[in-house]
């Protein structure tokens, strides 16, 4: 049995305790109860797959009971209602066609009319007519309302759905976008690679053939010379041939050679407030050169469509054996407003991961925003994707609103409960405080005398009086002024003293129940 069976079963058990205990006190028939509790059963067990017969099923039995009981002296059993109120909820939640619930809940009204003048034929039509009129305006309270609710209930998740769908697709097709930035600049890297390998290789092709035309070697070096050549003439085809298949067709972006300094000197003459800081003589590889020299290029892009009008600083550096890149700018004396996708910092972040190194970018806490790579020196092998970078960002979301959903749910339902203890504790407490301060032994009781003036019976009383005195059970004339004290502390005694004083006397001390039990012997002076 599963937790949703499991669940029914409580749930039908529960409303079959409703329905014993008043068919109990009004001693219906054996059969009645049976009927009531096969048709709970009926209803709680096709909630989920059929509601809208379940609702039927119970609504019918409680329609032939309320045709069968109005006009008569027995009462009308109710022990079906709270079932109907689930039911009709449970049903707007899984059936939302207003067809069908129109058509069930036009039936049974037709039906309780019909069987109410038939059944009770001896009762003058008005007033069965006006008695199903009543059963209508609850009917409407008490089905159509918590069906509507449900109905309620089943859009707004449907729609809450629909948007977490949405949100959902949105961010794959995000997702898509960063990955094909990475894939352009994994292009670019295998371009610069080209640019670096292919140049080297064209050096030992040059070389080679200078060996080979030497006419001071011997046959055998030379002829070991031309293969030389020829393999790196090969190795710089085949290199060429690999890279145009990596290559997604974009056109180079800088040129191949251009360094650091020289693409802050191209950004400032193109009117971008940047400088540069070098601290350090720096021997980089071909491939981190051409990383930080992405960095910068993407980063002051950024900064002159996000920031215009910002001062930028560019800072290169050593860090023992790595280089640390740091672009930064003091923020846009006004909004630009220029969204970002994000596919720019990925591609950064993927260029850099693939030489061995970090990058992080976000705003400072003075303005502005800043990006910061660190890249070994002469290159790295690439940390693995982190797992955790390629979660749904959506899913994070949708879990967060759960859990604080959850949490909603029970501080709605603690807070109440602990509202409600917390002032029963302090009812509780005061009542004990009270009771215990208005304990009037038996022993002062009996030494009390009528015509005792009030100053020396007070000597004698406790500090507090009953704040549960039974005043409605002895009547006293309108001059007197009558006070109640327990026996006993609270819970103890089914009776309490009366003292009622007049014209600055006592004039009346007797014993007074307080419950439903006559007070015991040991209560009687």
């Amino acid at each position: 049995m599963n937790w949703a069976r499991a669940g029914d079963l409580g749930i039908w058990a529960g409303l079959s305790l409703l329905v014993l205990a008043e068919s109990g006190a009004r001693q219906d028939p054996y059969w009645m109860q049976a009927g009531c509790i096969a048709a709970l059963g009926a209803g709680v067990f096709l909630r989920r797959s059929r509601p809208m017969i379940g609702l039927s099923v119970v609504i019918s039995v409680q329609v032939v009971i309320l045709a069968a009981s109005l006009g008569t002296t027995l009462g009308i059993p109710i022990a079906l209602v709270p079932a109907i109120s689930l039911l009709s909820y449970s049903s707007g939640r899984r059936e939302t066609q207003l067809r069908h619930f129109v058509i069930m809940a036009s039936c049974e009204v037709a039906a309780l009319l019909a069987l109410g003048l038939l059944l009770q034929q001896d009762e003058p039509v008005g007033e069965a007519v006006l008695s199903w009129l009543v059963m209508l305006l609850l009917a409407l309270l008490l089905v159509v309302l918590p069906w509507l609710i449900g109905r309620y209930r089943a859009q707004q998740v449907l729609l809450t759905t629909a948007g977490w769908d949405r949100a959902e697709r949105i961010e794959r097709e995000h997702r898509l976008e960063i990955a094909q930035e990475r894939l352009r600049e994994r292009s670019r890297i295998a371009e610069d690679m080209h640019d670096s390998v292919g140049h080297e290789l064209s050096l030992i092709a040059l070389r080679a053939a200078a060996l080979e035309v030497d006419a001071e070697l011997p046959e055998r070096h030379r002829r070991a010379a031309r293969e030389l050549r020829q393999a790196a003439a090969t190795a710089t085809e085949r290199l060429g041939e690999i890279i145009g298949v990596l290559r997604d067709g974009a056109a180079p972006v800088v040129p191949p050679q251009e360094s650091v300094a020289d693409l802050v000197d191209r950004a400032a003459a193109s009117g971008l407030a940047v400088k540069l800081v070098q601290e350090g003589s720096l021997e980089l590889s071909p491939m981190v050169d051409r990383a930080v020299h992405r960095v910068v290029q993407e980063s002051l892009t950024n900064a002159s469509k996000h920031a215009p009008g910002a001062e930028v600083t560019v800072t290169v550096s050593r860090i023992a054996d790595q280089v640390e890149v740091r672009i930064a700018d003091t923020g846009a004396p006004k909004p630009a407003g220029v969204p970002s996708t994000g596919r720019g910092l990925a591609g950064l972040t993927e260029r850099v991961r693939l030489v061995g190194g970090t990058l992080t970018a976000q705003p400072r806490s003075t303005g502005g925003f800043e990006v910061v790579a660190r890249i070994p020196q002469t290159g790295g092998r690439p940390e693995p994707e982190s797992e955790k970078a390629i979660e749904s960002a959506t899913a994070d979301e949708r879990a967060t609103v759960r859990r604080n959903a959850r949490r909603g749910l029970i501080a709605a339902v603690a807070a109440p409960l602990a509202i409600g203890l917390v002032v029963g504790l302090v009812a509780l407490g005061y009542y004990l405080v009270t009771g215990y301060s208005s304990i009037l032994r038996p022993n002062v009781y009996d030494t009390l005398r009528i015509g005792q003036p009030v100053d020396e019976v007070e000597r004698l009383l406790p500090a507090m009086e009953m704040i549960d005195a039974p005043t409605e059970r002895q009547p006293a004339p309108k001059d007197w002024a009558c006070r109640f004290y327990r026996p006993a502390p609270p819970f103890s005694a089914n009776y309490a003293y009366r003292l009622c004083f007049t014209d600055g006397a006592l004039v009346a001390k007797d014993i007074v129940q307080t419950g439903s039990v006559e007070p015991t012997p040991e209560g009687t002076p």
